[in-house]
């Protein structure tokens, strides 16, 4: 009884981020600021002025989403292995898709990556002494979404198998908020490469990868490649390997898994360069509707056929 409550809160959780995705598309959040207003009053002055505060409370607030988690992970076996091979590919690319379409719209609007973190160590470290705080800003949001996505033991199956997801809608909020506050701060002043909305952004990114990262058949990354790339890479070796001695050669099902990862996150790019033109940062609102689905067990997923009995 107390998980059906907290599910059925949980779910409340989740229509109210849908919510706010369709006030958003039908009021400013479609509606690209072509220039920085010189003051802006109320609540989203307050927000603008106290934007690294609210940061944090959002922040909070996505990650406490997280812990409405009461995992019953399965343990399904290798990926190549699997019967939903297929639902798991397209779960896998979708989250791809998403992860590539909010980082390169920060790549393009404010000229950081939120997603994966290897340039950023790499920019912490030679502009230590001159700037290179707001990449380790970065890198510690994102540590601290993938903290909430351990210390909330995800149901890393639940996204694979259509089942409602917690931290998922955590991480979906978490880009919501960061679309509110990037569009308070664009009224005031401007968003630039340390804007305090960059934090929302890498923390969602954190929690979506701290979920798929321990999933029990592979560790998917869904936010960065150069694992998949070597992966690819290798993978493609000990095939072609086997060819060339006439050995039977291993499944290519997991270079196709990897392959197809990165070919999404790179379409994920292409569609933040369409949309981010007409809509600005804003555009970020599509992915976070499609997160929201994923953390809802709305995107159709067809069962494997059960094994007949005998």
């Amino acid at each position: 009884m107390a998980f059906n409550a907290r599910s059925k809160s949980a779910r409340g959780l989740l229509l109210l981020a849908l919510g706010l995705c369709v006030l958003n598309l039908q009021s400013w959040a479609f509606t690209k600021t072509e220039a920085p207003r010189a003051e802006a009053s109320g609540f989203t002055a307050f927000i603008a002025d106290h934007a690294l505060l609210v940061s944090f409370v959002l922040m909070a607030v996505s990650g406490a989403v997280t812990l409405l988690e009461d995992s019953q992970t399965p343990t399904p076996g290798p990926a190549e292995k699997r019967a939903d091979y297929g639902t798991f590919l397209m779960m896998q690319n979708i989250l791809c898709f998403t992860s590539g379409f909010i980082n390169a719209l920060c790549i393009i609007d404010m000229g950081m990556t939120v997603s994966h973190q290897s340039g950023n160590t790499s920019h912490t470290g030679r502009l230590i002494f001159n700037g290179g705080a707001k990449f380790f800003h970065l890198m510690c949001a994102f540590c601290a979404g993938s903290f909430f996505a351990g210390y909330s033991k995800s149901d890393v199956e639940a996204v694979y198998q259509g089942r409602f997801s917690p931290n998922m809608l955590g991480s979906t909020l978490a880009v919501v908020f960061g679309c509110m506050l990037h569009h308070c701060k664009a009224q005031s002043g401007i968003n630039d490469a340390a804007s305090e909305s960059l934090l929302l952004f890498a923390f969602s990114q954190g929690i979506q990868n701290g979920v798929t990262r321990r999933c029990t058949s592979i560790p998917i990354c869904t936010t960065h490649f150069t694992g998949y790339l070597t992966d690819v890479g290798t993978g493609l070796g000990l095939w072609a390997r086997a060819m060339a001695r006439g050995e039977a050669p291993p499944t290519l099902l997991k270079v196709l898994l990897f392959a197809a990862g990165i070919f999404f996150f790179c379409l994920g790019g292409v569609a933040a360069k369409e949309t981010h033109g007409p809509y600005g940062m804003q555009a970020a609102l599509i992915p976070a509707a499609i997160m929201a689905a994923v953390a809802g067990g709305m995107i159709p997923i067809p069962k494997p056929a059960k094994a007949e009995k005998a």
